[in-house]
Protein backbone atom coordinates (compact mmCIF):
# COMPACT_ATOMS: atom_id res chain seq x y z
CA UNK A 1 0.00 0.00 0.00
CA UNK A 2 2.79 2.41 0.99
CA UNK A 3 4.72 1.52 -2.18
CA UNK A 4 1.63 2.23 -4.32
CA UNK A 5 1.12 5.59 -2.64
CA UNK A 6 4.79 6.50 -3.11
CA UNK A 7 4.68 5.50 -6.78
CA UNK A 8 1.46 7.47 -7.26
CA UNK A 9 2.98 10.53 -5.59
CA UNK A 10 6.11 10.26 -7.78
CA UNK A 11 4.03 10.04 -10.94
CA UNK A 12 1.89 12.98 -9.82
CA UNK A 13 4.93 15.15 -9.07
CA UNK A 14 6.72 14.12 -12.26
CA UNK A 15 3.67 14.91 -14.37
CA UNK A 16 3.62 18.45 -12.97
CA UNK A 17 7.18 19.17 -14.09
CA UNK A 18 7.55 21.22 -17.30
CA UNK A 19 8.23 18.90 -20.22
CA UNK A 20 10.49 19.90 -23.08
CA UNK A 21 8.67 19.02 -26.28
CA UNK A 22 10.56 18.75 -29.59
CA UNK A 23 10.97 21.99 -31.49
CA UNK A 24 9.53 22.13 -35.00
CA UNK A 25 11.59 22.14 -38.19
CA UNK A 26 10.33 25.66 -38.89
CA UNK A 27 11.60 26.82 -35.49
CA UNK A 28 15.02 25.25 -36.07
CA UNK A 29 15.23 26.92 -39.49
CA UNK A 30 14.26 30.33 -38.05
CA UNK A 31 16.82 29.89 -35.27
CA UNK A 32 19.59 29.14 -37.79
CA UNK A 33 18.65 32.30 -39.73
CA UNK A 34 18.69 34.29 -36.47
CA UNK A 35 22.22 33.02 -35.69
CA UNK A 36 23.41 34.04 -39.15
CA UNK A 37 22.01 37.57 -38.77
CA UNK A 38 23.57 37.80 -35.31
CA UNK A 39 26.96 36.78 -36.68
CA UNK A 40 26.84 39.35 -39.48
CA UNK A 41 25.71 42.09 -37.10
CA UNK A 42 28.77 41.52 -34.90
CA UNK A 43 31.20 42.44 -37.65
CA UNK A 44 30.95 46.15 -36.79
CA UNK A 45 31.86 45.63 -33.13
CA UNK A 46 34.63 43.13 -33.83
CA UNK A 47 36.40 45.74 -35.93
CA UNK A 48 36.44 48.34 -33.17
CA UNK A 49 40.00 49.03 -32.01
CA UNK A 50 39.66 52.03 -29.72
CA UNK A 51 37.36 53.94 -27.36
CA UNK A 52 39.08 57.11 -26.16
CA UNK A 53 37.69 59.71 -23.73
CA UNK A 54 37.55 63.24 -25.18
CA UNK A 55 38.23 66.37 -23.18
CA UNK A 56 36.72 69.80 -23.62
CA UNK A 57 39.06 71.69 -25.92
CA UNK A 58 41.49 70.24 -28.48
CA UNK A 59 41.97 66.49 -28.98
CA UNK A 60 44.73 65.58 -31.47
CA UNK A 61 44.81 61.99 -32.75
CA UNK A 62 47.01 59.85 -35.02
CA UNK A 63 49.94 57.42 -34.78
CA UNK A 64 52.30 59.74 -32.92
CA UNK A 65 52.59 59.52 -29.15
CA UNK A 66 52.67 63.32 -29.14
CA UNK A 67 48.89 63.35 -29.74
CA UNK A 68 46.27 63.30 -26.99
CA UNK A 69 45.07 60.05 -28.57
CA UNK A 70 47.54 57.60 -30.10
CA UNK A 71 46.24 55.04 -32.61
CA UNK A 72 47.97 51.77 -33.43
CA UNK A 73 46.44 50.85 -36.82
CA UNK A 74 48.84 50.39 -39.72
CA UNK A 75 49.49 53.13 -42.27
CA UNK A 76 48.31 56.11 -40.25
CA UNK A 77 50.00 59.51 -40.44
CA UNK A 78 51.52 61.04 -37.33
CA UNK A 79 48.40 63.20 -36.93
CA UNK A 80 45.04 62.57 -38.64
CA UNK A 81 43.49 65.74 -37.33
CA UNK A 82 41.94 67.38 -34.30
CA UNK A 83 38.56 67.26 -32.61
CA UNK A 84 37.64 70.50 -30.88
CA UNK A 85 35.02 69.75 -28.23
CA UNK A 86 33.09 72.83 -27.10
CA UNK A 87 30.12 71.97 -24.92
CA UNK A 88 27.88 69.76 -27.04
CA UNK A 89 29.62 70.58 -30.35
CA UNK A 90 32.45 68.47 -31.76
CA UNK A 91 34.38 69.94 -34.70
CA UNK A 92 36.82 67.76 -36.64
CA UNK A 93 39.58 69.44 -38.65
CA UNK A 94 41.73 67.25 -40.89
CA UNK A 95 45.51 67.50 -40.97
CA UNK A 96 46.89 69.16 -44.12
CA UNK A 97 46.52 67.29 -47.43
CA UNK A 98 44.75 64.22 -45.98
CA UNK A 99 41.89 62.65 -47.93
CA UNK A 100 39.17 62.22 -45.28
CA UNK A 101 35.83 60.67 -46.28
CA UNK A 102 32.34 60.64 -44.78
CA UNK A 103 31.43 56.94 -44.65
CA UNK A 104 27.70 57.43 -45.32
CA UNK A 105 28.14 59.14 -48.70
CA UNK A 106 31.88 58.85 -49.52
CA UNK A 107 32.23 62.62 -49.82
CA UNK A 108 35.63 64.22 -49.11
CA UNK A 109 35.81 66.70 -46.25
CA UNK A 110 38.35 68.87 -44.47
CA UNK A 111 36.02 70.14 -41.72
CA UNK A 112 33.09 68.37 -40.04
CA UNK A 113 30.79 69.42 -37.19
CA UNK A 114 28.67 67.14 -34.98
CA UNK A 115 26.09 68.92 -32.81
CA UNK A 116 24.81 66.65 -30.03
CA UNK A 117 21.43 66.88 -28.31
CA UNK A 118 19.70 64.79 -25.63
CA UNK A 119 18.45 62.41 -28.32
CA UNK A 120 21.58 62.23 -30.50
CA UNK A 121 24.36 59.97 -29.24
CA UNK A 122 26.47 59.13 -32.31
CA UNK A 123 28.28 61.52 -34.61
CA UNK A 124 29.08 60.88 -38.27
CA UNK A 125 31.52 58.10 -39.14
CA UNK A 126 34.62 59.47 -40.90
CA UNK A 127 37.32 57.46 -42.70
CA UNK A 128 40.98 57.53 -43.73
CA UNK A 129 42.05 54.42 -45.68
CA UNK A 130 40.87 51.40 -43.63
CA UNK A 131 40.42 53.35 -40.36
CA UNK A 132 37.08 54.89 -39.36
CA UNK A 133 36.11 56.98 -36.33
CA UNK A 134 33.20 58.85 -34.81
CA UNK A 135 32.46 60.94 -31.75
CA UNK A 136 29.88 59.37 -29.43
CA UNK A 137 28.08 60.87 -26.43
CA UNK A 138 27.02 58.89 -23.36
CA UNK A 139 25.10 61.16 -20.99
CA UNK A 140 27.63 63.98 -20.38
CA UNK A 141 30.73 62.05 -21.50
CA UNK A 142 32.22 62.11 -25.00
CA UNK A 143 34.40 59.45 -26.61
CA UNK A 144 36.23 58.85 -29.89
CA UNK A 145 35.31 55.38 -31.15
CA UNK A 146 37.75 53.92 -33.70
CA UNK A 147 37.20 51.08 -36.18
CA UNK A 148 39.71 49.26 -38.39
CA UNK A 149 38.30 47.35 -41.36
CA UNK A 150 41.37 45.09 -41.31
CA UNK A 151 41.24 44.31 -37.57
CA UNK A 152 42.60 40.87 -36.67
CA UNK A 153 39.93 40.46 -33.97
CA UNK A 154 37.22 40.13 -36.62
CA UNK A 155 39.19 37.51 -38.53
CA UNK A 156 39.85 35.40 -35.43
CA UNK A 157 36.34 35.39 -33.91
CA UNK A 158 34.33 32.16 -34.42
CA UNK A 159 31.35 32.75 -32.12
CA UNK A 160 30.17 31.56 -28.71
CA UNK A 161 29.12 28.25 -27.26
CA UNK A 162 25.39 28.02 -26.54
CA UNK A 163 23.00 25.95 -24.52
CA UNK A 164 20.93 23.29 -26.31
CA UNK A 165 17.64 24.63 -27.67
CA UNK A 166 14.73 23.82 -25.34
CA UNK A 167 11.05 24.50 -25.87
CA UNK A 168 10.47 25.20 -22.16
CA UNK A 169 12.42 28.44 -22.58
CA UNK A 170 9.92 29.75 -25.13
CA UNK A 171 7.39 31.33 -22.76
CA UNK A 172 4.20 33.31 -23.09
CA UNK A 173 4.13 36.56 -21.11
CA UNK A 174 1.44 39.11 -20.34
CA UNK A 175 2.39 42.59 -21.50
CA UNK A 176 1.20 45.59 -19.51
CA UNK A 177 2.38 48.91 -21.00
CA UNK A 178 3.10 51.95 -18.87
CA UNK A 179 0.76 54.92 -19.26
CA UNK A 180 3.76 56.81 -20.65
CA UNK A 181 7.23 55.79 -21.73
CA UNK A 182 9.56 55.85 -18.71
CA UNK A 183 13.12 57.13 -19.18
CA UNK A 184 15.58 55.78 -16.63
CA UNK A 185 19.32 55.71 -16.17
CA UNK A 186 20.98 52.29 -16.26
CA UNK A 187 24.57 51.40 -15.46
CA UNK A 188 27.05 50.30 -18.12
CA UNK A 189 30.06 48.00 -17.88
CA UNK A 190 32.31 51.09 -18.14
CA UNK A 191 30.96 52.43 -14.85
CA UNK A 192 29.04 55.19 -16.63
CA UNK A 193 25.28 55.67 -16.85
CA UNK A 194 23.08 55.54 -19.93
CA UNK A 195 19.50 56.68 -20.44
CA UNK A 196 17.01 54.10 -21.69
CA UNK A 197 13.30 54.23 -22.49
CA UNK A 198 11.05 51.54 -21.03
CA UNK A 199 7.57 50.76 -22.35
CA UNK A 200 6.03 48.34 -19.85
CA UNK A 201 6.21 45.09 -17.88
CA UNK A 202 6.20 41.46 -19.04
CA UNK A 203 4.81 38.94 -16.51
CA UNK A 204 5.33 35.20 -16.97
CA UNK A 205 5.99 31.88 -15.24
CA UNK A 206 9.21 29.90 -15.66
CA UNK A 207 10.50 26.94 -13.67
CA UNK A 208 7.61 27.35 -11.24
CA UNK A 209 8.44 31.00 -10.54
CA UNK A 210 6.24 34.02 -11.22
CA UNK A 211 8.59 36.56 -12.83
CA UNK A 212 8.59 40.04 -14.35
CA UNK A 213 10.82 41.98 -16.74
CA UNK A 214 10.69 45.64 -17.73
CA UNK A 215 10.92 45.95 -21.50
CA UNK A 216 12.55 48.75 -23.46
CA UNK A 217 11.54 50.55 -26.63
CA UNK A 218 11.44 48.26 -29.64
CA UNK A 219 10.96 45.20 -27.42
CA UNK A 220 14.54 45.29 -26.13
CA UNK A 221 15.16 43.19 -23.01
CA UNK A 222 18.29 43.13 -20.84
CA UNK A 223 18.12 39.98 -18.73
CA UNK A 224 20.24 38.87 -15.79
CA UNK A 225 19.97 35.43 -14.15
CA UNK A 226 21.85 33.00 -11.91
CA UNK A 227 24.01 31.65 -14.74
CA UNK A 228 25.74 35.06 -14.95
CA UNK A 229 29.41 34.85 -13.86
CA UNK A 230 29.17 31.05 -14.08
CA UNK A 231 28.46 29.90 -17.62
CA UNK A 232 27.10 33.15 -19.07
CA UNK A 233 28.38 36.73 -19.14
CA UNK A 234 28.27 38.48 -15.76
CA UNK A 235 26.61 41.59 -17.16
CA UNK A 236 23.51 39.78 -18.45
CA UNK A 237 22.33 39.05 -21.98
CA UNK A 238 19.98 40.63 -24.51
CA UNK A 239 16.91 39.49 -26.41
CA UNK A 240 14.16 41.20 -28.41
CA UNK A 241 10.41 40.55 -28.31
CA UNK A 242 7.56 41.76 -30.52
CA UNK A 243 5.49 44.23 -28.50
CA UNK A 244 1.81 44.82 -29.29
CA UNK A 245 0.39 48.34 -29.19
CA UNK A 246 -2.09 47.31 -26.50
CA UNK A 247 -1.88 45.01 -23.45
CA UNK A 248 -1.75 41.38 -24.52
CA UNK A 249 0.26 38.21 -24.98
CA UNK A 250 3.96 38.33 -25.89
CA UNK A 251 6.34 35.45 -26.61
CA UNK A 252 9.79 35.57 -24.97
CA UNK A 253 12.27 33.16 -26.54
CA UNK A 254 15.12 32.80 -24.06
CA UNK A 255 16.88 30.44 -26.49
CA UNK A 256 17.78 33.62 -28.35
CA UNK A 257 19.50 35.35 -25.45
CA UNK A 258 22.72 36.72 -26.91
CA UNK A 259 25.87 38.30 -25.53
CA UNK A 260 26.20 42.10 -25.57
CA UNK A 261 28.96 43.60 -27.73
CA UNK A 262 31.22 44.29 -24.75
CA UNK A 263 31.74 40.52 -24.33
CA UNK A 264 33.77 40.42 -27.55
CA UNK A 265 34.89 44.05 -27.85
CA UNK A 266 36.31 46.18 -25.06
CA UNK A 267 35.59 49.32 -27.07
CA UNK A 268 31.81 49.36 -26.64
CA UNK A 269 29.42 50.63 -24.00
CA UNK A 270 26.81 48.09 -22.89
CA UNK A 271 23.86 48.76 -20.58
CA UNK A 272 23.54 46.34 -17.66
CA UNK A 273 20.23 44.81 -16.52
CA UNK A 274 18.02 47.04 -14.38
CA UNK A 275 17.72 45.59 -10.87
CA UNK A 276 14.19 44.26 -11.54
CA UNK A 277 15.47 42.35 -14.60
CA UNK A 278 17.94 40.22 -12.63
CA UNK A 279 15.94 36.99 -12.30
CA UNK A 280 16.36 34.68 -9.26
CA UNK A 281 16.62 31.55 -11.43
CA UNK A 282 19.05 29.95 -13.86
CA UNK A 283 18.15 30.44 -17.51
CA UNK A 284 20.23 27.74 -19.16
CA UNK A 285 19.39 28.93 -22.65
CA UNK A 286 20.96 31.15 -25.28
CA UNK A 287 24.63 32.04 -25.58
CA UNK A 288 27.30 31.15 -23.04
CA UNK A 289 30.36 33.21 -22.18
CA UNK A 290 32.84 30.66 -23.58
CA UNK A 291 33.94 31.09 -27.19
CA UNK A 292 34.07 28.44 -29.87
Amino acid sequence: MKLSLALGLFVSIYSCQPKDVPLSEDYLKEDAEFRERLSKGRDHYLKLVGLHPLVQGTNLFGSSEANNIQMSSKGLPATLGAIELQGTKATFTAADSLNIKVVSNDSTIYLWVDQFTESSENGAMLRFNQVEWQVIKRLDDYFLRVKDQEAETAKAFKGFQKYPLQSKFVVEAEYKPFDNTQTKEVNTQLGTNQQMDFEGVLSFDLNGEALELVVGTGGFLIVGDLTNDETSYGGGRYVYVDLPEQPGKVTIDFNRLYNPPCVYSEFTTCPLPPAQNVLPIKIEAGEKYARL
